[in-house]
């Protein structure tokens, strides 16, 4: 026979029998499914047969071939929920926990591949008792009962996922006012493992080490999943910054969830992380309840899909932005001000000496600056690097502990005018970039100055520059951003197409002021002792260290350690002296200028 005639005849089989073939599929699948589903009530009521777990794994199997034998059929949905049942049933009888965690994964897979079937709800409902009744996961459990309300608001099981929601709203509320917590009067951190030794430094000033409530859970990951690794933050009355670390850069998405009066919930901020799972050291649940942050819980809304939710209870605004070297995402949340005046400074703590108003004409002026925020009185001192990241090394020095000393002269000097100083770290230690504007918005600092010295390839270069945030202007702006960012100069141009839309709640404005401040008053004044120091300017590019500040920021490049006159010259505390005095003096300058500016 001819190969065409062949090729015909097998095509009229296809034909022929192709139909047929599925029916015979679909009909075996419904046998096994009826089988199965017989054999599952005969052992809920026979409770002499329910012990003997060998009966339960034969019905597991008919369930299985069920769904094996036709993935997309009718009965599949059914299947893998008697698949989840069959599990859940067993976790019961003979307490494993490894069958509580079987069920949850097909109950799980009934919900994502047949999320429009009048079964999912109920899925998730059953996954979500699970979680909360036998895994100890209730962050987990509120995932999938908001999944429930939000996604099969039409469902039955709507309104006893809304009851549970409510109930879980309740319970931490109450254990948040047992324990005191939500007062307002402290910063928490999460800090992760690799740097917990920093809460024991009582030098260490505006961060604080907080407790994880729910224990870590882990998750099998695929052979090209991320893992989230741990989730960080840093909390005022008004200011939070959540951070995701993320092993790996991955694809994200985020959704804000409007209050529901009827549950008397919040916002809710949540983040989907695509080809992610949670890794051991990601809690579950982080009670903030700082008066903005209620709360973040984190669980595997998919198999390969991590999801975090942020509990809001006061929102202004919010931004969501990536981080590099290493990947991670940021959020920052801004909490409406509950003052007297729109910007007015929040009022002193208890115990703290209150201002003294006075009905004189004279002091109304003065009084209505500090009521403005127009007044420069906390001013929070970052020395780069630091720990595992030395920054430049060149001469045998190390510009961490360059930058380390001179931070402490410029602080002590500042305290002398009397300025209350605060540090990112006062030893040596690591501090991530995110961490220390976070600190500096957590305590609501009036000025942010992060020193640093630089380096260059070319050993001639030298002078004293100071930065400010925004677009990078030139190819040696990218050059430092880069260095101080830890990332290459790519990451900074793909930076800045992200980067207008995190300025429009930045100081950009009132950065380059103090930057120019800064600048004209430390080489007028160190060109009097030092008149060979060369000026590289005011300059703008996008640091990491400065993104998200609140307050006017800055960082400050010293000269060039890779510069041999100027590591020499940096090295003395006579040189470092000298630079702090003419520092100082900017920014007395930045201050008088913005309180005669208040006054007109």
């Amino acid at each position: 026979m001819p190969i065409r005639h062949l090729w015909i005849l097998l095509f009229v089989l296809f034909l022929s029998y192709g139909g047929p073939l599925v029916a015979v599929g679909h009909a075996s699948a419904e046998r096994d499914y009826t089988s199965g589903w017989n054999e599952f009530q005969r052992l809920i009521k026979e409770p002499g047969q329910a012990q003997n777990r060998n009966a339960w794994l034969a019905t597991r199997n008919m369930f299985n071939s069920a769904f094996q034998k036709a993935p997309a059929g009718p009965e599949a949905p059914k299947a893998l929920f008697y698949l989840g049942r069959v599990h859940e049933e067993m976790g019961l009888r003979f307490g494993q926990a490894s069958d509580f965690s079987q069920a949850t994964d097909y109950y799980g897979r009934v919900a994502l591949r047949f999320a429009n079937h009048t079964w999912a709800d109920d899925a998730l409902l059953r996954k979500a008792k699970i979680h909360l009744e036998h895994l100890n996961d209730s962050a987990q459990a509120y995932i999938d009962l908001l999944s429930i309300v939000h996604n099969h608001s039409k469902g039955d099981m709507a309104p006893q996922a809304q009851a549970m929601l409510r109930e879980l709203d309740s319970a931490f509320l109450a254990k948040v006012n047992t324990s005191g917590a939500g007062s307002g009067t402290a910063v928490a951190a999460t800090v992760p493992a690799s740097s917990s030794s920093r809460a024991t430094e009582p030098e260490v000033q505006a961060s604080l080490s907080g407790p994880v409530v729910s224990p870590p859970r882990s998750a099998s990951p695929g052979s090209d999943d991320a893992l989230l690794t741990q989730v960080r933050y840093w909390s005022s009355d008004e200011y939070t910054r959540v951070v995701l670390d993320v092993d790996s850069e991955v694809a994200y998405s985020h959704r804000l969830l409007n209050p529901d009066p009827d549950l008397g919930t919040p916002h809710r901020l949540m983040i989907d992380l695509q080809g992610t799972v949670l890794g051991p050291e990601a809690p579950a649940q982080l009670h903030v309840a700082d008066g903005i942050l209620r709360q973040v819980r984190t669980g595997q809304n998919q198999p390969h899909v991590s999801r975090v939710v942020l509990d809001i209870q006061r929102l202004e605004d919010f931004r969501v932005f990536t981080l590099e070297g290493p990947f991670r995402i940021v959020v920052d949340v801004s909490g409406a001000k509950s003052k007297v005046l729109a910007g007015a400074r929040p009022s002193p703590s208890a115990g703290q000496p209150q201002p003294q108003v006075s009905s004189r004409p004279e002091d109304v002026t003065g009084s209505l600056i500090e009521q403005l925020g127009l007044t420069v009185s906390t001013i929070m001192i970052d020395p780069g690097h630091g720990g595992k990241d030395p920054g430049a090394v060149a001469h045998g020095l190390k510009e961490k502990d360059i930058n380390l000393r001179m931070s402490r002269i410029l602080g002590r000097m500042l305290e002398e005018k009397g300025f209350r100083v605060l540090y990112t770290r006062t030893t040596d230690v690591f501090v991530p970039l995110e961490e220390r504007t976070a600190m500096a918005n957590a305590q609501k600092a009036d000025l942010f100055l992060s020193i640093h010295a630089n380096a260059h390839p070319n050993p001639g270069m030298k002078g004293f520059e100071i930065y400010s945030l925004n677009l990078a202007r030139n190819q040696d702006a990218v050059r430092v951003a880069a260095r101080e960012n830890a990332v290459s100069s790519k990451k900074i141009s793909d930076l800045q197409l992200i980067l207008t839309d995190l300025m429009l709640n930045s100081k950009i404005t009132e950065s380059r002021e103090l930057a120019t401040k800064i600048h004209g008053n430390t080489i007028t004044g160190m060109r009097r002792t030092h008149p060979s120091l060369a000026d590289r300017g005011v300059r703008e590019a996008p640091f990491y260290v400065l993104m998200g500040a609140k307050m006017p920021a800055v960082l400050i490049e010293m000269g060039y350690l890779t510069n041999r006159e100027e590591a020499r010259l940096l090295n003395t505390d006579a040189y470092l002296r000298t630079l702090a005095t003419n520092l100082l003096q900017g920014v007395l300058a930045y201050r008088d200028h913005i309180e005669r500016h208040a006054k007109l």
